[in-house]
């Protein structure tokens, strides 16, 4: 079986082969659906690396005939476009380009997300164990996650490096982290354990009660490590002392 990215390729090539002079692509570049077209591709970028600009193009007009733009600010245009590849050919062919188009999504809600505070990991040299356990943190407002049952987060990092040389990431879920750091929105694979605490702490669990639940499920998992990177990622905004 090719590897991720011959297979990609081939399969990319046959629907550019299919397309060849068809005359959608003149659509595109006549009429007004072009903006959203274009709004779609700024919001998608690495779906647009995976798949090429041509299928790109095809997909995003059918998608904008299906669900066309209800505002003229279009920086946020696209919200259902993962769920919406999922039901066309190219995403049960490609079964990881929802989860791509998914983090596409979580990077522009972080871009688009307010200002905040970061906890800095200095801050908490004067915060004890027990208010440490017994505190809830705040996550920052640009701060998005999630969870993949394929390897997403790997495509699409690969994707954004320049020197990846060859995609084929091993087939099994991953999660992804993006937060903003000096206005550049910056993601990482984290691991189930870092998942299932950031989700708690973002349903308002206290870091004791996210430490236990991430613990029980993942009983080999470094707890003590995940919660230092998420700290050190900007995640988190402030921490809410409770009971001292």
């Amino acid at each position: 079986m090719p590897d991720l990215a011959t297979y990609q390729r081939q399969f990319v090539e046959t629907i550019d082969g299919k397309r060849h002079g068809d005359p959608i692509l003149g659509v595109y570049r006549n009429t007004s659906v072009k903006g959203a077209i274009d709004a779609l591709a700024d919001n998608y970028q690495t779906v647009l690396m995976v798949v090429g600009e041509s299928t790109f193009v095809a997909l995003a007009i059918d998608f904008v005939a299906d669900c066309p733009p209800d505002s003229p600010v279009l920086a946020a245009y696209g919200a259902g476009f993962a769920d919406w590849l999922e039901m066309q050919g190219i995403g049960r062919t490609l079964p990881y380009l929802s989860g791509i188009a998914q983090i596409d999504r979580l990077r522009v809600e972080s871009h688009l997300a307010a200002d905040g505070d970061v906890l800095d990991p200095l801050q908490l040299t004067s915060v004890s164990a027990e208010q440490w356990s017994a505190s809830a943190a705040v996550l920052h407002p640009a701060t998005r996650f999630g969870w993949f049952a394929v390897p997403a987060p790997s495509i699409w990092l690969a994707h954004l490096d320049p020197h990846a040389a060859e995609i084929a990431p091993e087939w099994r879920a991953e999660g992804m982290l993006l937060t903003r750091r000096e206005g550049a929105v910056i993601g990482q694979r984290i691991g189930a354990a870092e998942h299932r605490i950031l989700f708690g702490l973002r349903i308002g669990e206290t870091i004791s009660q996210a430490a236990t639940a991430a613990a029980g499920l993942y009983p080999h998992a470094d707890i003590t490590g995940a919660f230092r990177d998420i700290l050190a990622s900007c995640a988190l905004s402030s921490l809410k002392t409770k009971g001292f």
